[in-house]
């Protein structure tokens, strides 16, 4: 371990700061902890001063990421340099409050322009930096091989793929990245913590749903990152099969707008807590997860244990749901139904497939089985 034992870490969506909470209580529950929340979910803002108010993190600090993001998406070899030239003003820029002038480690999901500026401040100070799960990406995605970015090949973005030796994730036997980093696992979180659930209720402001449904489709990201897919047409389907009043679609935090309740295929979804708060709190009993490949429909099983009815379109899906790495997605939902899933997985080949899987667990005209 490094010798100065002060712990940096980053959240970019709920998920992220789930696993940040998680993080803090279990390997980083005796040393020093700062925590920055950034604005690449709009909805973490809303946290801050709750999580300030919890003395859970020694500092939340808020890094408004998304305009720098913006500036230098896409830019060439000389609009990198000039970022990575420009740091500490950036950091100046972005950041409530200064960093603190040394870590020992930085806990980190997403290989980003202010993550690589981190990597860049503290590249020559005996600080690792920990990758840590954000999804499915991190199991299958090789954020570092060159030919993936320009970023990855640029003298000072390339910095953290030296600073970057472990991955933790909550099932490292499913990682397939190729990336030669070693995975390691990430505790559980237990079901049974009450202390942690009345933490994150907090956190998140958690309120019981009062009009839940039985049949829940998860949203992907598809229209915030520019994606065109059939998957409105797959949340009617669901909706025709089941019923609209049993039938709510949740949106993806990171969407700009909520289209399937602007369509009318879903009335309002209650609540934005990451969908593992609702599984700890309300519990699998009764509910059907529908969803084509959205990894908040395995963490229940991944994280929890849990099994809970769950169908994945994915083999009806039409569009790209990872670019350049659709192929690896595809070894690794096969891997996770064949060594991880539970009884209760559904994969339906054919919309015939899907319908019938959801009139046997209930939908209209159905009884639960």
């Amino acid at each position: 371990m490094p010798n100065n034992s002060r712990a940096l870490i980053l959240a970019n969506s709920v998920y992220q700061l789930l696993t940040a909470v998680h993080l803090r209580r279990s390997l980083l529950r005796d040393r020093e902890t700062d925590l920055i929340l950034t604005d690449v979910t709009p909805a973490l803002n809303e946290c801050l001063p709750r999580l300030r108010e919890t003395g859970l993190f020694d500092r939340v600090l808020f890094a408004a990421v998304q305009t720098l993001h913006r500036r230098y998406a896409g830019a060439g070899e000389e609009g990198l340099s000039e970022c990575f030239r420009e740091r500490e003003r950036i950091f100046q820029w972005v950041l409530s409050e200064e960093l603190a002038a040394r870590y020992g480690q930085v806990y980190f999901a997403n290989f980003d322009l202010f993550t690589r500026l981190l990597a860049c401040r503290f590249y020559e100070d005996d600080c690792e930096f920990l990758w840590f799960e954000d999804g499915f990406s991190s199991y299958v995605i090789d954020y570092l091989r060159e030919d993936r970015a320009p970023v990855n090949r640029h003298p000072q973005g390339r910095k953290i793929k030296d600073k970057v030796e472990r991955v933790l994730l909550y099932e490292p036997r499913l990682a397939m990245r190729g990336d030669g980093l070693k995975n390691v696992a990430l505790p559980k979180i237990p079901i049974g913590d009450e202390a942690l659930k009345t933490l994150l209720n907090t956190i998140f402001a958690y309120q019981p749903p009062k009009d839940s449904a039985d049949f829940i489709f998860l949203e992907q990201s598809f229209r915030a990152e520019g994606i065109k897919t059939n998957d409105l047409s797959l949340i009617e389907e669901c909706r025709n099969a089941v019923g609209p009043g049993r039938f709510v679609v949740k949106p993806h935090p990171r969407n700009p707008h909520n289209l399937p309740q602007q369509l009318g295929l879903t009335r309002r979804y209650p609540g934005n807590a990451p969908w593992e708060l609702f599984l700890l709190n309300e519990g699998p009993a009764g509910k059907t997860i529908l969803t084509v490949c959205s990894n908040a429909a395995l963490t229940g099983r991944i994280v929890f244990g849990m099994d809970l009815n769950t169908v994945m379109l994915y083999p009806l899906f039409e569009g790209k749901v990872l670019w350049k790495e659709d192929a690896v997605l595809l070894r690794y939902l096969q891997k996770f139904r064949r060594q991880f899933a539970g009884e209760n997985y559904y994969v339906p080949q054919t919309v015939y497939q899907l319908r019938s899987i959801l009139h046997y667990l209930g939908g209209q005209n159905g009884q639960q089985h």
